[in-house]
């Protein structure tokens, strides 16, 4: 569950009697699948009473980081008049996913010749079946996925088609299935 709070944090300029108002926004990407992209915080702070100075807990004085790893970081943002609000992110890291390709072309031409599976490298534990259109296997593998030529089982070159996999992430937890189309083309 995601809970957002907003905090407004109001005070009066003696003088002219007017209220002035702080309030920012934050954009934050969570670091994404073993590493593969790392986390990011860009705080924008309403115009009120700029300039602004950042001081984050990691000692950099902007308004983003970049490239950070799982854990909470913390910004204090002081306007012109002094006034200090304190912030604090976490970022968290997303689980993988395996990302089959919806084509490849086996034709021998160097060129997308064997079909891949976007962070198969990352479940150790994989098992990939790919059935034609009468449900006959045509392809099956277990462990560490090795990206198909477009050969069956017996080492012949299967026709322009439509297949279907199912893929089981984690060997055969049901929960880790993904199931698609791949379609070959020469």
């Amino acid at each position: 569950m995601k809970r957002i709070i907003a905090t407004t944090l109001f005070f009066i300029l003696f003088g002219n009697c007017s209220i002035a108002q702080i309030s920012f926004s934050i954009i934050q990407q969570d670091v994404k699948c073993n590493n593969l992209e790392f986390g990011k915080i860009d705080i924008n702070v309403v115009s009120t009473n700029p300039p602004y100075t950042f001081l984050w807990n990691t000692g950099q004085a902007t308004s983003s980081l970049l490239g950070l790893n799982e854990g909470s970081y913390s910004v204090v943002v002081t306007d012109n008049l002094g006034i200090d609000t304190t912030i604090t992110i976490s970022i968290h890291t997303t689980e993988c996913q395996m990302s089959p390709e919806i084509v490849f072309t086996p034709n021998g031409d160097g060129i997308n010749d064997s079909w891949f599976i976007q962070n198969s490298q990352f479940f150790p534990q994989t098992s990939v079946t790919v059935y034609n259109r009468l449900g006959q296997k045509v392809f099956e593998h277990r462990g560490v996925y090795e990206p198909w030529d477009g050969k069956d089982l017996f080492g012949v070159t299967v026709p322009d088609a439509s297949y279907y996999y199912i893929i089981f992430q984690n060997g055969t937890d049901k929960g880790s299935v993904i199931k698609g189309c791949i379609s070959i083309i020469k």
